[in-house]
């Protein structure tokens, strides 16, 4: 058998066999003899047919069943013999058939070629997730303005926090904002009847301080300068002045944070009781974000040491995975579909980037499983699945017949045999913790008392392994 290898950019490989004609032969051969045994022609007994009528009544079938498996066993047979280490087969070129010659290309998706670099030992720097009664107090606190009253105030001017229900409308260098900014995005541009809480992080940086002082009926002119990033490139960076009236100013009346509060939030529970389960929760939750934080931490560390090349199918197919998964979670919040085609370059861009990261990680992650001859359990499955029924609020049993379905089970096995791998790189860091952006709590579970943003595009720019 005649090979050919050439290896080609992106971990690709074109490999020509030539077979020779003495293994089509010796195949044809077998393939007839299983014809004739079991071929029930009229006029023979079955096993009984003349070879020459067998090899004639199923000429198609013999023809495709010789060519399938000689084709097949000689791609195993090359690939073997070169020692590729192939993913998957792109394209399938067969050749010329010459004095009972075979002869067929194929272009091969190579897995990369790299030398594993140090993965212990890999210095990194991480928040320190601690645990405060100030974080608990900030919790309870958050607890209380989602539980919250809104009461209509007349002639009390608008404070921090408190609530106005505007009518706004922008305009750019004395261009309204609805003939810049397409209609999707409108709700920048103008809204009648909005409930904003004056809260310094809401709408655009500086609006809501402006408002402050203002009275039901009274209109003000706001001038702020939009955010370079994440907003249309017409105005981002751009000075726009917004013309808004106060229909209506609200105050929210804050329950008392007593046993009786305490008991609506955990039936039964007394105060200091609830701040033990927050206390408690808010632990597991950091504990989980420190490591998460060293996974990430360690991965970028190991991915920082060495470069080469991807698959670009491979990188292709996961990139369209995580533009299906940002398009879905895009609607899901609700925002219009024209948003999302408007952003359409920025979501495939970000969608591109991450999937190299995705790909490049899981290969050197797969190396680690190798060197450290990982493997994943029938326990560590079990307790993955419960996890997973946990979170979903449903059973194992409906968990795990979910995931029978388009190869889950071993999806998940995967997942946990890479998990299992970024675990030892963080077991073997080198850790330095850094003083904490904010201190550790726990999320709220209920929504805020009004909504005051208005669902923009995800692009999913992350770099979260």
């Amino acid at each position: 058998m005649n090979i050919t290898v050439e290896k080609l950019p992106n971990c690709m490989a074109s490999l020509s066999v030539r077979i020779p004609s003495e293994k089509q032969t010796a195949a044809r051969t077998a393939i007839v003899g299983n014809y004739i045994r079991q071929a029930a022609l009229p006029g023979f007994r079955k096993g009984k047919a003349p070879r020459n009528v067998v090899e004639k009544r199923f000429k198609a079938d013999i023809d495709r069943e010789v060519n399938d498996q000689i084709v097949n066993e000689s791609l195993r047979e090359a690939i073997r013999q070169e020692k590729l280490n192939v993913l998957n087969v792109a394209d399938f070129q067969p050749g010329e058939e010459k004095d009972g010659e075979v002869s067929f290309t194929v272009k091969l998706v190579l897995a990369p070629e790299f030398s594993l670099p140090d993965y212990k030992g890999l210095n990194i720097t991480v928040p320190k997730n601690e645990v405060t009664d100030e974080a608990v107090s900030q919790v309870l606190e958050r607890q209380r303005e989602q539980m919250a009253t809104l009461r209509t105030v007349e002639e009390q001017p608008a404070g921090k926090n408190d609530f106005v229900s505007i009518d706004y409308s922008g305009k750019l260098q004395d261009k309204p904002l609805t003939e810049v900014l397409p209609a999707a995005e409108h709700f920048i541009a103008q809204n009648e009847g909005f409930l904003m809480k004056l809260s310094d992080e809401n709408f655009v940086p500086g609006f809501c301080q402006q408002l402050e002082g203002i009275k039901t009926g009274e209109t003000r002119e706001v001038k702020v300068i939009m955010p370079t990033e994440g907003i249309n490139e017409a105005i981002a960076g751009k000075e726009v002045i917004y013309t808004v009236t106060a229909k209506e100013v609200k105050v929210a009346d804050l329950p008392e944070l007593n046993d009786e509060f305490a008991s609506r939030l955990a039936e039964g529970k007394t105060l200091e009781e609830l701040r033990q389960i927050i206390l408690e929760n808010s632990k597991l939750q950091a504990a989980q974000t420190d490591l998460e934080q060293k996974r990430i931490a360690a991965m970028t560390a190991l991915r920082d040491k060495i470069e080469f090349d991807l698959p670009e199918n491979v990188v292709n197919s996961a990139a369209q995975r995580r533009v299906n998964e940002l398009v879905k979670m895009n609607i899901d919040r609700g925002v219009p579909q024209e948003m999302i085609v408007e952003n359409e370059s920025s979501i495939l861009q970000a969608a591109g980037d991450q999937a190299k990261v995705d790909v490049k990680d899981e290969f050197l992650l797969l190396e680690v499983v190798k060197k450290e001859n990982l493997s994943v359990n029938q326990q560590d499955m079990l307790q993955r699945i419960s996890s997973i029924a946990y979170r979903a609020r449903t059973t194992p049993q409906k968990v795990i017949k979910s995931l029978q379905k388009n190869q889950g089970l071993e999806n998940l096995q995967h997942s946990i045999l890479l998990a299992k791998a970024l675990d030892v790189l963080v077991q073997h860091a080198n850790i330095e913790y850094a003083a904490p952006e904010a201190p550790a709590a726990e999320s709220e579970p209920v929504p805020a008392a009004a909504s005051t943003e208005d669902p923009a595009p995800a692009t999913g720019e992350s770099t979260a392994s």
